[in-house]
This record gives structure tokens, C-alpha cells and sequence, in this order.
């Protein structure tokens, strides 16, 4: 049971990239324009990072719940994971980490949209940046779930023992 490593999450953040960045394009794709953010924190509209914060939420949310059945399914068929991995349960603690990682992400995305709402005014951005920075923010979401969550489960682990 090794520490996470960022290449381990490469196929599943392209994945992930790949698809939300297909429903994004089918979103943007007749705008002349997108906004990437807008001046204002409550416009309305529909803008390019307003996109990419429901994006990462939600995978934030899965992909931690994934992660953690899937690495603790391989802690199990493993000689060497300690037992208090093995036996993890979801609730509390696998669901405490899934809410920890989507509250980090949402504090983070709301931390920065008021910091960009004072600092910058609107940008617009053609389509493809805009499907681009929905997919590049899905990408982000699915390493950053995966690591925390496999960090987060061996340090409860070890913590047990």
C-alpha cells in the first residue's frame, strides 16, 4: 500500500476530461462567445467556470465514493495493507472524506470567484476555451479526489493501528 502517485490517476482524470469536455462543447459550441466568469458572483447565465464549479462538485463528490471502494476492495486481495484498511467502513469515515474533499473544493472555488469578481471584471472566451477549461477543471477534479481520498484512507489506517 503505497503512497498515491499523480500518474495513477492519469487515465481515469483524462477520462473524466474527455467526457465533460464533450457535454461542455455541446453547450458552448453555438456561442459565438462564452463567459469565462462575469463581474458579478450572482449573474445570470450561463459561464464557462460556472459550468466547471457544478463539474467538480459533483465529481468530487463520485470520485472520492469510487476511490474509496475501489482502493479499499484492493487493500482487501492485498498481504500487506494493514487490517483497519481492509475493514474501513464508508460510514462514517469513507463518507467524512467524500464531504471533506467536496467542501475543500467548494471553499477553494468560492474563495477564488470572490477574488475574481473584485480583482477582474467579465472575460469572454470562444467556445473550445471555454469546453477546454471545463475539461482541464474535471481533469483537476479527478486527481485531486483520487490522491486526497487514497491519503486521506491510508492515514485513517495507520491512525488505527
Amino acid at each position: 500500500m503505497d503512497p498515491p502517485r499523480l500518474a495513477d490517476s492519469a487515465i481515469s482524470s483524462l477520462i473524466n476530461g474527455v467526457i465533460n469536455g464533450a457535454i461542455s462543447w455541446s453547450a458552448f459550441k453555438t456561442s459565438a462567445s462564452v463567459p469565462l466568469f462575469m463581474d458579478g458572483i450572482g449573474s445570470p447565465g450561463i459561464t464557462a467556470l460556472g459550468n466547471a464549479a457544478t463539474v467538480v462538485f459533483a465529481l468530487t463528490l463520485i470520485i472520492t465514493c469510487i476511490t474509496f471502494f475501489v482502493f479499499r476492495r484492493s487493500a482487501r486481495k492485498s498481504s500487506v495493507a494493514p487490517a483497519a484498511l481492509r475493514s474501513m467502513p464508508f460510514v462514517p469515515t469513507g463518507l467524512r472524506i467524500a464531504a471533506l474533499n467536496t467542501l475543500l473544493v467548494f471553499g477553494a472555488f468560492v474563495a477564488a470567484a470572490v477574488l475574481r469578481q473584485r480583482f477582474v471584471g467579465t472575460v469572454s472566451v470562444s467556445p473550445l476555451v471555454a469546453t477546454l477549461v471545463v475539461a482541464f477543471m474535471a481533469m483537476a477534479a479527478t486527481v485531486f479526489a483520487e490522491l486526497r481520498t487514497k491519503r486521506e484512507m491510508l492515514a485513517a489506517g495507520a491512525a488505527t493501528r
